[in-house]
């Protein structure tokens, strides 16, 4: 009989990505059944208080044809089995029932094993016993019935609909590799945003009174008490505060400050903070920085030393979010960086990243940068939200910027560090003859060429129609090379490389444009960002939201590009950096590299695997309904013909990718 073969997985400190091969077609079977076994630092089982051993079968939702899920509850893959060759385990952390986190510094293994129809001599896989549950009584306007206690009336009712599927194992079980959920991997400590609301589990949140009111959502975020925010911003907001509980000075860069909770950080500490603060975009009333006027108010009456970097126009964005911790006994000083913009939704209403790097000669670069970039003095426009169409950066500046910070690590780590802007021109140029690369994209362009088996990647909008940024030199060189993998997802409609615009002559569309949600071409794979919504209604599935405020905003917000992650050879290429000719020609911005570093490399590649593979579903069925096609049916299938795909090679190559030893 044909089997499972290998079993490998990877973890951050959020979420684990499991994936399996098989030798051949496993017949009769109707998926797998994951496992997490919790285990110790030697590798044992790690025994619960009755002497069991700690295993969590997998949570799943989606249930056969011929049932439903309406109520979007809770079963496992015992019941509901996994129909593909990999798992993201997204309860790894985050508690789906309520809005908990489990503790990490967890070590686990995972178990894959094939189930099918229950037939004489196999073995049953046991009850979970969660065929029943129970939830709130309502009268018929949907009020809760309450009782005498004046506590809300439960109601027992089956836990789904339609009859039980009794399943049976085919093989035995095969383990993975043991893992860490840690964030700390030597001087790095990566975490990420849960920043995801394109999911069922966050509509069933917001519907449970009944409605889901305009704003309830970003008010929820904007709240620092409310568990869903503790929630959807993950370890970003404990390690900020950590962070700034240290002795010492902190020298900050940032693009925006509108969160109540970070803003109080700051002004808490505003005798041993210097913040370069930056305008945000045109708001109402055509003022520029409306959304960071609160906060520059308040730092400048606590008396915090603050330089105002106002450009005022749309060409230029002080786009930096980072700080620089200096301790008071001159050690070594470290360095706080990444994607996440320090607003309500940037920690949790997006997907981001974050990355502490305990290095003082990666924090003196970035210091370094701070204080030439606090020379680089602009000038402050009265009143504050007045335009300023020629503020821009000067050319010494711009030239200090054109070579990178080095720094080689004991444990063979190398971190590369660039700044923006690092052009001399203004803009790019949009001369016929094309703009000149900048120094930054041109060595990640050169790192991207050396891959050998993979490049993964998360964009927020690096540049229209894929040009002029990280998604048109990829799908060349996956065209190049078709035996490269290329994975990526992007937020914005109009960077998608087979995006047109719509054209209008005289205000009238003279050719409709398209905005696709997918990019396929050999092994090249792009998907933006979508939702499941009441024109693309999935049975089961209800619909999502997709932004915190309405539709506006950043839906994914990584500035991600992973290249080889199972290779010592590996790079990782994060920051405030778009990835994009915009943002090295004009904004002032921060990209750092770390190479040769196995372990955070499979940290952000777990994270890229997890967003993709999350809007990937959803990505597709747009597409689908766009085309006016049949949407997938939203159920698992009822035989084993489900693998055929896998088998034949004509899907998963990046699942065995991963599933190699």
């Amino acid at each position: 009989m044909s089997k499972v073969t290998s079993v490998r997985a990877y973890c951050n400190n959020e979420v684990a990505y499991v994936a399996w091969a098989i030798d051949d077609k496993i017949d009769d079977c109707l998926g797998f059944e994951v496992t997490r076994v919790y285990i110790d630092e030697r590798g044992r089982i790690i025994r619960r208080a009755d002497g069991s051993e700690d295993r969590v079968k997998c949570a799943s939702w989606v249930p056969f044809k011929g049932q439903r899920n309406p109520k979007w509850i809770e079963q496992d893959t015992g019941v509901w089995p996994v129909q593909k060759l990999s798992w993201r385990d997204l309860t790894l952390r985050k508690k789906r029932n309520r809005a908990d986190r489990r503790p990490e510094d967890a070590r686990v293994r995972y178990e894959v094993r094939p189930v099918g129809e229950l037939k004489p001599g196999l073995e049953a896989v046991p009850s979970n016993g969660k065929e029943f549950t129970t939830e709130i009584k309502r009268d018929s306007k949907g009020n809760p019935v309450k009782g005498e206690d004046g506590k809300p009336v439960r109601t027992r009712i089956r836990a789904y609909e339609g009859k039980p599927r009794p399943l049976a194992y085919l093989a035995p079980a095969v383990a993975s590799n043991d893992i860490h959920v840690t964030r700390t991997r030597g001087s790095f400590q990566s975490t990420f945003t849960n920043g995801i609301l394109a999911a069922q589990w966050l509509r069933n949140v917001l519907l449970a009174d009944g409605v889901i009111e305009p704003d309830e959502l970003i008010k929820k975020l904007e709240n620092p008490k409310d568990g869903h925010r503790k929630y959807l911003a993950g370890d970003v907001i404990p390690l900020i505060h950590n962070l700034f509980a240290r002795e010492g000075e902190f020298y900050l860069a940032l693009y925006e400050l509108e969160d109540s909770e970070l803003q109080d950080i700051l002004i808490a500490n505003a005798s041993r903070i210097h913040v370069i603060l930056s305008n945000t975009g045109l708001g109402k009333g055509k003022q520029w920085d409306v959304r960071n006027k609160e906060a520059r108010r308040a730092l400048v009456k606590a008396g915090a030393d603050i330089q105002h970097r106002m450009f005022n126009n749309s060409i230029h964005i002080g786009h930096n979010k980072f700080v620089v911790h200096v301790p008071p006994d001159g050690g070594a000083r470290s360095v706080f960086t990444g994607s996440t913009n320090w607003t309500s939704t940037g920690l949790a209403g997006q997907t981001n990243n974050a990355l502490l790097i305990e290095d003082d000669k990666v924090a003196g670069v970035f210091l370094d940068y701070w204080h030439r970039m606090k020379q680089d003095v602009l000038k402050v426009p009265r009143p504050f939200g007045k335009g300023m169409n020629d503020s821009q950066q000067n050319p010494t500046f711009r030239k200090s910027n054109e070579l990178p910070g080095e720094v080689e690590a004991a444990d063979g780590t190398r971190i590369t560090l660039w700044f923006s802007p690092n052009m001399p021109q203004r803009k790019k140029p949009t001369s016929k003859k094309g703009a000149s690369v900048p120094p930054d994209l041109s060595y990640v362009y050169h790192l991207m060429r050396r891959a050998r088996e993979a490049i993964l990647f998360l964009a927020f909008y690096p540049g229209q129609k894929g040009n002029d940024c990280i998604i048109g030199e990829v799908i060349e060189i996956g065209r190049n090379d078709t035996t490269l993998l290329v994975t990526g997802a992007v937020s914005s409609a109009q960077a998608m490389p087979n995006y047109i615009a719509t054209k209008k002559k005289d205000g009238v569309v003279v050719e409709e444009g398209e905005s696709p949600s997918t990019f396929d071409e050999g092994n090249v794979s792009i998907v933006r960002a979508a939702r499941i919504d009441d024109r693309n209604l999935l049975d089961d599935f209800g619909a999502e939201q997709l932004t915190a405020r309405g539709g506006i905003g950043a839906i994914i917000h990584d500035k991600l590009v992973v290249i080889d992650p199972k290779s010592d050879d590996c790079h990782v290429i994060l920051g405030s950096h778009n990835l994009g000719f915009k943002a090295s020609y004009s904004n002032d911005e921060n990209m750092v590299i770390v190479s040769h570093n196995r372990p955070l490399a499979e940290a952000y590649a777990v994270h890229i695997l997890d967003v993709f593979d999350h809007y990937r579903f959803r990505a597709i069925e747009t597409e689908r309904a766009r085309k006016g096609k049949k949407p997938w049916s939203g159920f698992l299938e009822k035989d084993d013909r489900w693998q055929d795909g896998y088998v034949e090679g004509r899907k998963g190559a990046l699942i065995r990718y991963f599933a190699q030893m």
